[in-house]
């Protein structure tokens, strides 16, 4: 009964919760005794907060038992990032300065899915300060893909990634800033959306680049994703960075399909990077998929792409340098060797290059709506490799090894730049049975539109949904 729990998704949870043939207690139970049996192992959390989980189970139990039925997520197990502040509950930035920090209050997507009813099992494993997109961790432990746990998980949520893929918990929180949300969901086959920039509360989140951070849901299925981000959306007056826009119905046309849409691919948007052969295959695959549903598919030039990632590092580098300068000066040899290059590069960039970087980028979006006027969505693959391995950090392009570090960029960070609302979802497995990953892009405020055309694509796969890792 144990394995069969933990295969469904929030969905299907939610239906057995509501029609009282599953307990929250047992959901809970389930996905905390496959946790306590694995995650020395995989290292998908930090802190596992099985007391207060069970707690909590009991008391969504007596209010569903009382006829107090809080919703679709009453009584669902997740995990947060480790950036999100928890009440009472260790939140360590995968940092060794905040070993023993414990916040006075939840962040705001943690009250809000608390008040939904969602169970917290525990702090999901990141890259030290979100700094990285591999969660190797010196600190706490590298967390390891559940398809092969020589391979990385991605980062910098790469913890809520990995577990998700081993069946630790349906739903997690993740933070993207460059790709950290859809990097992880693409290399451990699981769904990772980053809204609309503003869409979600960032209050409560340890800051990486302020002007780029995103939060958002993963789960295993686009509708637990659009269920869950139903709670998440909203404007809070309370965060300098959320912007007041009317909030979508995400689920209502989610099974609409996509006949008729037009869908762009543009290689000159990632700037013509180049792509391991079988994620190529697979995306062309996917396009003929949408072509076959109903939708219309172009190929589109965007010229001068080059010029996201020089914005990106003109604009993240001072506000990451800002957010990290005290704690770096204290005692610089406690940051991690990968977040201690970022901040040497980042403190070079002086305040006029800021400043310029932040007026350019608003240029550059104006002219990504107007390559966007005209198209419901924009795909492409989300990575162009699969996951490195954790020993060498290094993938394999093509026949050729590589170095993994800042392959997700010309695929991802864009859409951190333009605020645009993207989402990985699974896409197929290559030779070695690890993951591939399709990106979605819609204009922005269009998540019902995003989650509609996801749905549609994986409504197309089931098979994909039906593999799942063998846990050693």
């Amino acid at each position: 009964m144990q394995t069969e729990i933990t295969r469904m998704s929030v969905t299907e949870l939610g239906n057995k919760v509501r029609a009282r043939a599953l307990s929250p207690v047992e959901i809970v139970k389930a996905h905390l005794d496959k946790t306590i049996l694995h995650n020395a192992t995989y290292r998908a959390f930090i802190t596992v907060t099985a007391d207060e989980a069970l707690a909590a189970g009991r008391v969504a139990e007596a209010e569903i038992s009382s006829g107090r039925y809080r919703g679709p997520l009453h009584g669902i197990p997740y995990g947060a990032k480790d950036v999100f502040d928890t009440a009472g509950i260790r939140t360590t930035h995968g940092s060794s300065f905040y070993g023993d920090n414990v916040p006075q209050s939840n962040a705001e997507c943690v009250a809000r899915l608390e008040a939904a009813g969602a169970i917290l099992i525990g702090k999901c494993n990141t890259h030290e300060f979100a700094g990285g997109s591999t969660t190797i961790n010196r600190n706490y432990g590298t967390a390891r893909n559940p398809w092969n746990k020589d391979r990385i998980v991605g980062g910098s949520s790469g913890g809520s990634a990995c577990a998700l893929a081993a069946r630790f918990v349906p739903l997690a929180l993740g933070s993207d800033t460059g790709g950290s949300i859809r990097t992880p969901a693409a290399l451990c086959g699981v769904v990772g959306l980053k809204p609309t920039k503003g869409r979600i509360s960032l209050r409560g989140i340890y800051a990486n680049v302020p002007t780029f951070d995103h939060a958002g849901p993963m789960a295993r299925t686009v509708e637990d994703v659009a269920i869950t981000l139903q709670i998440l959306a909203g404007y809070d007056p309370l965060d300098s960075q959320s912007i007041d826009h009317p909030v979508q119905n995400y689920t209502k046309e989610i099974n609409a399909g996509v006949g008729g849409l037009r869908i762009a691919v543009s290689p000159s948007f990632v700037q013509d990077a180049e792509v391991d052969q079988e994620i190529s295959e697979a995306f062309e695959s996917a396009l003929s998929t949408f072509r076959e549903l109903g939708a219309v598919v172009e190929t589109v030039e965007f010229k001068g792409a080059e010029r996201f990632h020089e914005l990106f590092r003109r604009i993240a580098g001072p506000e990451f340098s800002k957010v990290h300068r005290r704690l770096f000066t204290q005692d610089p040899s406690a940051f991690d060797p990968e977040v201690s290059e970022r901040l040497e590069w980042s403190f070079k960039i002086t305040l006029d290059e800021y400043v310029r970087g932040l007026r350019e980028r608003e240029l550059l979006i104006r002219e990504v709506d107007a390559m966007m006027k005209n198209f419901d969505a924009m795909v492409s693959p989300s990575l162009p490799v699969t996951a490195a391995r954790i020993a060498t950090r290094t993938s394999i392009l093509n026949g050729k090894e590589v170095d993994y570090k800042n392959r997700h960029r010309p695929f991802l960070s864009p859409h951190n730049l333009t605020g645009y609302p993207s989402i990985s979802i699974p896409m197929g497995f290559d030779h070695e049975g690890l993951p591939l990953s399709l990106q979605i892009t819609t204009k922005r405020w269009q998540e019902a539109m995003l989650l509609r055309i996801a749905k549609s694509f994986e409504e197309s796969r089931p098979d994909l949904r039906e593999r799942i890792p063998k846990l050693s």
